[in-house]
């Protein structure tokens, strides 16, 4: 179940165009420069299983790696200063600094030739992310996604922060009455 759902949003995002082999490709060119990054974001949701369009890459970066801007114009990709974003074949990548989020990814997987944040890693920033701010939406859609599709219950909160436990078992359990 969750392979074919994983691989229904494959494609999707093959569909779309660039944005998958845009996300292959800044994951092959980090890895050959032993650059630790992970694409994360809506690329990272559809790898993991929850269907949804995305425009964009972004990419979770050590801040202190200096290289980073070198190696990916090195590869063709292009810089804009005003919007503060790489691209290739039109795909906005956006580099994420770790420092960022409160607590750093354990697990790191690869999924379709991307590599990605572990699937707890993932609903962890998504859930922070979406709690913190109230803009940021999309976020807590992506969790309450992930969670549907994975049919995930109360007793995933165990896999995230502490701090996190309630809001992720209160939601799965909505999710669950919902149904």
């Amino acid at each position: 179940m969750i392979r074919r759902l994983r691989d229904e949003a494959i494609l999707l995002l093959d569909r779309r165009g660039a944005i998958l082999d845009v996300a292959r490709d800044v994951t092959r060119v980090l890895r050959e420069q032993g650059i630790d990054a992970a694409v994360i974001g809506g690329i990272a949701v559809v790898l993991h299983g929850h269907v949804r369009t995305t425009v964009d890459v972004d990419v979770l970066v050590p801040a202190a790696d200096r290289r980073l801007a070198e190696v990916l114009k090195a590869a063709g990709y292009s810089f804009s200063r005003a919007k503060r974003e790489f691209s290739k074949d039109r795909v906005p990548v956006h580099l994420v600094p770790m420092e960022q989020l409160r607590t750093a990814p354990r697990t790191f997987v690869e999924i379709d030739g991307v590599r990605t944040v572990g699937l707890a890693d993932l609903i962890g920033m998504k859930l922070e992310l979406g709690l913190r701010d109230p803009l940021r939406a999309q976020d807590l859609a992506d969790v309450i996604g992930l969670i549907r599709a994975r049919r995930l219950t109360p007793t995933f909160a165990a896999k995230l922060d502490k701090s996190l436990r309630p809001d992720f078992r209160k939601l799965a359990r909505a999710i669950r009455q919902s149904r």
